[in-house]
């Protein structure tokens, strides 16, 4: 990639990170485009050419893995550092046969789980020597900003091994108390069972695993937890109750009986997260949904039942994700006219 190319794609990745938008997408035929809260929101500015674009994804994941793109895979996945500045998750695929990138912003400063408001039982939740935390929420929701927090926190805190299965790594975990491994699938390992599997032979203490895609890839973790390490991960959904059933569903028919029992004994926490603008500075605070399985959630969701419906209170530490969003609108923390929003969306 040329100077005036990278200083292009970098240009993009910048004013995503001032507007506070979660995604950048480069697309031919259109300026560049962000995601905001609000929606997809085109720049004013000239439209991409199937020229650019390409050759800013040859610069970020080189010409022969381009040129797998249709023939051997959909898709092309990378990262891009810009020091002290942000990370980007990059994904190149084609569309009418022309290169298309979109970007995933990422800090490069790693914030706090105080800062960022996570609820106290999840960061107790994660001082478990084993067991299955969930981080979930829709797209752009904050999910992997929280799910770095957490694991800086142990890093901090505990003097135990962390492992990663990222594709591509996000943001990059310096060693604290914790000694830390970051896998990259297609560089260190070529999928994530592998990458699992490996993590295991080196004894970890407690695996993040962004993004499970495969029903495989979810018993791994579950197994994992059950037995002997803190396994970490997210799933897109709105509210803890759709997060575990997520998991149940992309289970074959024949195994789903005994996988419910197994993800129930599992389960430590299910978080779920949005993201609401400030109601007085610039940027934006989360919303966060929190479920505590106790036995009684834990028989319901091994016999395929809903964890809420129950006979007694909940278990501290459990908030649902609307009432989240009621108290930050009584502390003035976001508008009554973005709570009702949110809460009619929830």
């Amino acid at each position: 990639m040329n100077a005036q190319t990278m200083s292009q794609l970098e240009g993009y990745l910048q004013q995503a990170q001032e507007r506070h938008a979660s995604d950048v997408f480069l697309i031919p035929g259109e300026p560049a485009c962000y995601r905001l809260r609000e929606g997809i929101e085109r720049v004013d500015g000239d439209v991409l050419t199937a020229e650019q674009v390409e050759a800013m994804a040859v610069g970020i994941v080189g010409q022969e893995a381009l040129a797998r793109i249709g023939p051997e895979t959909g898709e092309v996945l990378a990262s891009h550092h810009i020091p002290g500045v942000l990370n980007a998750q990059i994904c190149v695929a084609k569309s009418g046969g022309a290169c298309t990138m979109t970007a995933r912003v990422l800090p490069t400063t790693l914030f706090g789980v105080d800062v960022l408001g996570v609820p106290k039982a999840v960061i107790d939740a994660c001082d478990a020597r084993n067991g299955l935390v969930v981080i979930g929420g829709p797209v752009g929701s904050g999910k992997t900003t929280t799910c770095y927090a957490l694991l800086d926190d142990i890093n901090a805190r505990r003097p135990v091994h962390i492992c990663t299965v990222e594709e591509p790594i996000g943001i990059r975990l310096g060693p604290k108390k914790a000694v830390i491994q970051q896998r990259e699938i297609g560089r260190d390992a070529p999928d994530t069972i592998s990458a699992i599997r490996a993590s295991m032979r080196q004894d970890f203490d407690v695996l993040f695993v962004p993004e499970l895609r495969r029903a495989e890839e979810v018993q791994a973790c579950v197994t994992a937890a059950q037995t002997f390490a803190l396994v970490i991960t997210q799933v897109h959904a709105q509210s803890p109750e759709a997060a575990i059933q997520r998991m149940i569903d992309v289970q074959p028919e024949d195994v789903r009986l005994s996988f419910r029992k197994s993800l129930a004994e599992a389960l430590r926490i299910v978080m779920v997260q949005i993201l609401l603008p400030h109601a007085a500075r610039k940027g934006r605070v989360a919303a966060y949904g929190v479920l505590v399985p106790d036995d009684e959630m834990r028989t319901a969701i091994a016999g395929g039942g809903d964890p809420l419906d129950r006979s007694r209170p909940l278990p501290e530490g459990c908030q649902s994700l609307a009432d989240h969003v009621r108290r930050l609108a009584e502390e003035g923390t976001v508008t009554p006219e973005v709570a009702r929003e949110a809460i009619a969306g929830i």
